[in-house]
């Protein structure tokens, strides 16, 4: 009986090392598990990055639609270059301020040397004179002409008479 006692002690022992063993693992399981609430905490929390993450991947995709193409930027690089072109190319054509200076210099040189109304009178004076000379000398070139047509008369009435006169002899 002795050995029955000491059989069923050791089957005692070794029941108590197996429930120690089975504790142990059962508190590793405990310490290692999420209970409800952390896990629905966790869904919470996963629940907030996945939302999060949406805006994100909406605003990459407004960022994105707001972003020019390289097409569009090689665009806009050639309009700033023709336009920049452009632009040198007037300044090339516009008078610098020495220049637009030698400018007035000149007109206002010009202004000085221009006559005036009181410096136009003697040329006006003159240019009345000359007119009326004109004018006289058309009257005179009119009245030659009449005298020249006169003797044009007498010349052909003269070379008449002569050629009757050579044909009477």
């Amino acid at each position: 009986m002795e050995a029955l006692l000491n059989r069923i002690l050791d089957r005692l022992d070794q029941l108590q090392s197996d429930i120690n063993t089975l504790t142990s693992e059962v508190n590793d399981v405990k310490t290692k598990m999420a209970t409800k609430q952390e896990a629905a905490e966790l869904r919470s929390t996963v629940n907030e990055l996945q939302f999060t993450m949406n805006q994100l991947q909406s605003t990459v995709n407004e960022m994105e639609a707001k972003m020019a193409t390289k097409q569009e930027l090689a665009e806009l690089r050639s309009t700033v270059n023709q336009l920049q072109s452009t632009v040198n190319e007037m300044e090339a054509k516009m008078a610098t301020k020495q220049e637009l200076a030698e400018l007035r210099s000149t007109v206002n040189e010009m202004e000085a040397k221009m006559a005036t109304k009181d410096d136009l009178a003697p040329i006006r004076q003159a240019v009345l004179e000359t007119n009326e000379i004109v004018k006289n000398i058309e009257v005179n070139q009119e009245r030659h002409e009449q005298i020249l047509e006169i003797l044009s008369k007498r010349s052909i009435e003269h070379e008449a008479s002569i050629s009757k006169l050579r044909r009477a002899q």
